[in-house]
């Protein structure tokens, strides 16, 4: 190849990748379960998107100072309030929760919140894009 088509095809190449780099910080998975982790104060993966359908929410504590939980909420209700669909139990630091399972309907957001005190206003949530 010559010198000057390299740079060209290089360039090519990296425009298509970054292009397809929209949801680039969002975890994809077609898998019907997701295992988070909470910490100070986050959510991991925050941003995530799946298939419809039963889901399975696998968590873990991996924090080291504070207890935390996750919801998996509608984020407005017939009210204007978020709608909880289900709720681990409080973990402790080290602990993992029992799976809570939901249903997750095609076009739908979710959103997924420690309800502890203030850790969501902390940083505490996650979304969950469901798409087909």
């Amino acid at each position: 190849m010559s010198r000057s088509i390299l740079p060209s095809a290089v360039l090519a190449v990296l425009a298509l990748a970054l292009g397809g780099c929209g949801d680039d910080d969002a975890f994809r998975t077609d898998r019907p379960i997701l295992r988070l982790t909470l910490d100070e104060y986050r959510i991991v993966p925050q941003r995530i998107v799946v298939k419809p359908g039963r889901m399975k929410f696998d968590v873990r504590n991996t924090g080291k100072h504070a207890t935390h939980n996750l919801a998996v909420q509608i984020p407005e209700g017939p009210d204007g309030r978020p709608v909880e669909l289900a709720r681990t139990e409080t973990m402790q630091p080290g602990e993992r929760g029992e799976p809570i399972k939901v249903t997750l309907l095609a076009g739908r957001e979710y959103r997924l919140v420690c309800t502890i005190a203030n850790h969501d206003d902390l940083g505490q949530y996650g979304t969950v894009e469901v798409q087909r």
